[in-house]
């Protein structure tokens, strides 16, 4: 927060200066048109939206001297960064870097030649929805849920090709949280604030993370036979976690504070049957599974958590 003085401009008007960050954040020069909004104690100063103002950030990378996964993680960051062009030079695999565009939702391949790819983005930031990504990720883990509930190695494969499209929705996400926090006018556009972009963020990691873990699950059990006794244990907690998935999702839709205080104690009580089994179980494939389910139980106790603090 920052304070202004308050300056008379002639006989029937005053003037307050306006911090240069903020300036330079909106992308804005001398000349340009505020929206100025009046209410009883406060005034809501606004850049008038331009298209035409929005700077296209461009970059180019090599590969050499990079592993593929700090290369691929370099790209990743680029995008999450909202870069809109990316060319990679000194191109080697070139298959290898164009599955790494194509991993990311909006990147395409504009160019490419012996040694050069270049990726545009085409994708229109504002007319992305943080909480449709919320909700399809959501589904997408749902369907996941159903299809490891019988442990079924059958369904594992698709499962985990599943978790692959979480992975995608969850970057877009980020890009477009990070969009909202760098333009004022995209977070007016979305209709919320930067606190609630936060928290929106943080419920997409949430998610991101117990999809990781189902997948986790499921590909464990496909590679090791589970005791009869085991396993039927292991069902009947699964069953339990999807249940209480399904009720943190509602209480994260609903915004119902009073709700979410009241599940933590469900989230308790998963971790004792956690605990439980590993007392039971001590072989290391079921110490594994149980491990997974209990940071599914942390990204549910995380939403609720994000639930009592929204805005």
């Amino acid at each position: 927060m920052e304070f202004r003085k308050l300056m008379a401009f002639g006989n029937s008007s005053f003037i307050v200066s306006v911090p240069k960050a903020w300036v330079e954040k909106n992308r804005l020069k001398k000349g340009d048109v505020l929206l100025v909004e009046q209410k009883p104690n406060e005034l809501i100063l606004s850049a008038k939206d331009s298209s035409e103002r929005r700077k296209i950030n461009e970059v180019t990378i090599n590969p050499e001297g990079k592993t593929p996964e700090e290369f691929k993680t370099e790209i990743i960051s680029l995008y999450v960064n909202n870069y809109d062009i990316i060319t990679v030079v000194g191109v080697k695999d070139h298959e290898a870097t164009k599955s790494i565009f194509r991993s990311l939702v909006g990147m395409e391949i504009v160019e490419e030649t012996a040694t050069k790819i270049v990726a545009k983005d085409l994708l229109d930031i504002q007319e992305v929805s943080l909480d449709n990504i919320v909700r399809r990720i959501d589904i997408i883990i749902r369907s996941m849920l159903t299809d490891a509930r019988e442990l079924d190695v059958k369904n594992a494969d698709s499962v985990i090709n599943r978790d692959t499209e979480v992975n995608r929705l969850s970057l877009l996400g980020f890009r477009t949280a990070k969009a909202a926090t760098d333009n004022p006018r995209l977070l007016k556009l979305f209709n919320t604030n930067y606190w609630n972009v936060m928290l929106a963020k943080q419920i997409i990691t949430y998610l991101e993370r117990f999809a990781d873990q189902i997948k986790r699950i499921i590909r464990t059990a496909k590679e090791n036979k589970l005791d009869g006794k085991a396993r039927s244990d292991i069902l009947k907690l699964l069953l339990s976690v999807q249940e209480n998935y399904i009720q943190v999702m509602k209480i994260h839709y609903e915004k119902n504070r009073q709700a979410a205080f009241k599940a933590e104690t469900t989230t308790r009580a998963l971790l004792k049957e956690c605990d439980a089994i590993l007392r039971k179980y001590p072989e290391v494939p079921i110490v594994r599974i149980i491990e997974y389910f209990q940071h599914t139980v942390g990204s549910m106790k995380g939403i609720l958590r994000n639930v009592m603090e929204y805005e």
